[in-house]
């Protein structure tokens, strides 16, 4: 019963000893100690506000108030802080005299991670040590290898690593706004830390100014006493994307799979400039790359990516993207069965859908791109194809980018104006048959090599330039037409009350700057030849108008309000908003007409057109005009027009001052002969007075 009572009595101390323990030792008296030890491996000053044993939940120690100062060089303030850190031990093996931790739990850090306007961070200089001057009587002892986060881990043996409540923010001096990031709410949990064991990861936080959840969940090793993973598998959630990790970390040489089965651009956490959202669907991507990363080098040119798939989707159009890129050089394949323009999350000027279809492209372009390089000279396309949806219309392109010179081709047997995605001038639908186009740009310069097209029946072909990179462009360019049929045309335009028709041709050159109508007027200058066959001028009568003109009376002439013709021919030139029309022919049956003048691009006209009647219309014509018997020069008659106004309502006049010329001259003949006749005897005084009376009378209607 005694020994009973005493070892009973024994526990009782025994336990009170254990319980008085924390109160018993204060571990503070020996701040002195190991502070200094700890601020010379962190390079930074440090603050235990409190440390003590702890009994439970667990015997350990817990540390309250732990600040580790910045580097005064970049900021005044602590680098990191956390409330509390709390060691616990195993006790089984504490009775043994053997040291073994069970869990370690951070309470609230809060680290801050500065980089300055020079570009440097603060955590560059963390456990750095000024160098010691060498010895110069013996050799540099070789560099020992620093040890890794990875290498700690391994020799840390812990059931358990824990943070709660945690707080990281990374602040960026360097750029002319400097910008902020946090992560808020962190959250880690390691477990089965321990050689030869595969530790299980937990990480969650919320990343601001984006309000981002993040998530990590997973497991890697077996750890080792070397930085080699032998295999990881990650699950990594942002917010609403899920990405799937795997791989191993041996000899330097990572290798790992990333696979996503969605990714919503909406979803992202920075705003794309998209009108609406688009999805990336089956990703996946096999990474290869050696580590740790050089600093000389660029990342990109330190990832090797083997395997390269995914699909983008955009409404009801999906593209389908395969490649590789690896020492620098990017091969792309993208191919598409449809692609809908109004899926696309860019905004085009089109009033209404286009589909293209069967796209497939090869694509080859180095990283990361050379600075100052021209877009064309970014990648390579050797091959391009597709085939342009418009209604019922189709338009096979084809094309290559090479060397930064962009080729494309583009041919159609049939172009359907109303299917076009755009509003062109036009009261009717009109037929492009035939279509071939070839085209090349380099630089700032669109070459249009040929463009060749059937027309209203007749050969359109054209070539020219445009200038690229500039709100007015500069242009030039040729065009021939051959076998126009000129009526339809006319009609497709919608000229309402003068129209013209027969069979076009003509030889054009233009230059000029911009496509807005005042640049036009401006800039557009050209020359060129123009010739109309076989046809007619319908809305305008020029033998009616000189009938008028001349007031005629007790002549039947034609009454159709149309001038037929066999030619119409001119050469013209084109300045500052003028088409300048010079020798002029125009050749009918009844009247040749020569002459020229201007028309405008605002359609006004200021013509002179003198009209040679054929002799048999002009007797005609003389026998109801008295001042056209007057004007007549060999049985013929000339009549110098004005026509003046616009295409739509043109007027017409005489030349009067040309017209009494010709008249003064027939006046002065028939004088001369009237009084020859008279100094004859061949005529009477009272004769040559009554001849003197019809010429004024006649004259111009007076």
């Amino acid at each position: 019963m005694k020994v009973l009572v005493g070892v009973g009595v024994g526990i009782v101390l025994l336990l009170i000893l254990i319980i008085a323990l924390p109160f018993l030792i204060d571990l503070n008296r020996y701040q002195d100690r190991y502070r200094p030890l700890i601020e010379e491996a962190l390079n930074r000053k440090v603050q235990l506000q409190d440390i003590r044993l702890t009994i439970w939940p667990r015997i350990g120690a817990r540390v309250g108030g732990f600040v580790v100062q910045d580097d005064p060089a970049f900021r005044t303030g602590a680098f990191a802080s956390l409330s509390s850190l709390d060691v616990g031990v195993k006790l089984l093996p504490l009775l043994r005299g053997k040291v073994e931790v069970e869990e370690i739990t951070l309470r609230d850090p809060v680290i801050m991670v500065l980089k300055n306007p020079q570009g440097q961070l603060n955590v560059s200089t963390l456990g750095a040590k000024p160098a010691a001057p060498p010895a110069p009587s013996k050799p540099e002892a070789p560099a020992q290898p620093s040890g890794s986060p990875l290498q700690a881990l391994a020799l840390l043996a812990v059931d358990r690593v824990s943070i709660e409540g945690g707080k990281l923010t990374y602040r960026d001096e360097s750029s002319p706004k400097p910008v902020e990031y946090t992560v808020n709410h962190l959250e880690l949990l390691l477990t089965s830390v321990h050689l030869g064991d595969s530790p299980s990861v937990h990480v969650g936080a919320i990343v601001q100014p984006y309000n981002l959840p993040v998530r990590l969940d997973g497991t890697f090793g077996p750890l080792v006493e070397t930085l080699d993973v032998k295999s990881f598998t990650f699950n990594l959630g942002l917010g609403k994307i899920a990405i799937g990790l795997k791989g191993r970390a041996i000899g330097g040489n990572l290798d790992a799979t990333v696979n996503a089965l969605q990714i919503d651009t909406a979803d992202l956490p920075v705003a794309l400039p998209l009108t609406k959202p688009i999805q990336i669907k089956d990703l996946h991507l096999t990474v290869h790359t050696q580590y740790p990363f050089s600093p000389d080098t660029t990342p990109l040119n330190q990832l090797d990516l083997t395997d390269l798939g995914l699909t983008v989707t955009m409404g009801g159009s999906a593209i389908n993207v395969k490649g590789t890129a690896t020492k620098g050089l990017a091969t792309v394949t993208a191919a598409s069965s449809s692609i809908t323009t109004s899926d696309l999350p860019i905004a085009l000027p089109l009033a209404k859908p286009v589909e293209l279809k069967d796209l497939h492209v090869n694509l080859k372009a180095k990283y990361p791109p050379k600075e100052g390089a021209a877009a064309l000279e970014l990648a390579e396309i050797p091959n391009l194809g597709l085939t342009v949806a418009l209604g019922s219309s189709r338009i096979e392109v084809k094309g290559s980018v090479l060397g930064g010179l962009a080729k494309a081709t583009a041919n159609s047997k049939l172009v359907n104006t109303t299917d076009l995605p755009f509003t062109l001038p036009l009261k009717k639908p009109v037929e492009i048959k035939d279509l071939q186009v070839a085209a090349e740009m380099k630089g700032q310069e669109v070459r249009l090599t040929a463009l060749t097209l059937q027309l209203f029946g007749g050969l359109v072909r054209t070539q020219g330039t445009l200038g690229v990179g500039n709100t007015a462009p500069p242009f030039s360019g040729t065009a021939s037409i051959q076998g126009l049929q000129l009526g339809p045309a006319l009609q497709a335009v919608g000229t309402d009350q003068v129209s013209m028709s027969g069979t076009a041709s003509a030889d054009l050159t233009l230059n000029g700057r911009g496509f807005a109508h005042p640049d036009l007027v401006k800039a557009l200058t050209g020359s060129g030849h123009v010739a109309v066959r076989e046809g007619r001028i319908e809305g305008i009568n020029l033998l009616q108008q000189a009938a008028m003109l001349l007031k005629v009376v007790g002549v039947q002439l034609d009454n159709v309000k149309a001038t037929a013709f066999s030619t119409i021919e001119s050469d013209v030139a084109v300045k500052q908003g003028l088409i300048t029309v010079q020798r002029l022919l125009l050749d009918s049956h009844d009247f040749q007409a020569t002459g020229g003048g201007t028309i405008g691009l605002d359609q006004s006209l200021d013509m002179k057109v003198n009209l040679n009647l054929s002799q048999a219309l002009s007797q005609k014509i003389a026998t109801g005009s008295p001042i056209a018997r007057v004007a007549m020069t060999g049985g013929r008659l000339s009549l110098p027009l004005l026509i003046t106004g616009s295409t739509q309502a043109p007027s017409y006049g005489l030349d009067t001052k040309m017209f009494a010329g010709k008249v003064k001259e027939q006046v002065k003949e028939t004088v001369k002969g009237a009084v020859g006749d008279l100094l004859k005897g061949n005529a009477k005084p009272e004769d040559l007075k009554q001849q003197g009376k019809d010429l004024l009378k006649g004259l111009f209607g007076r």
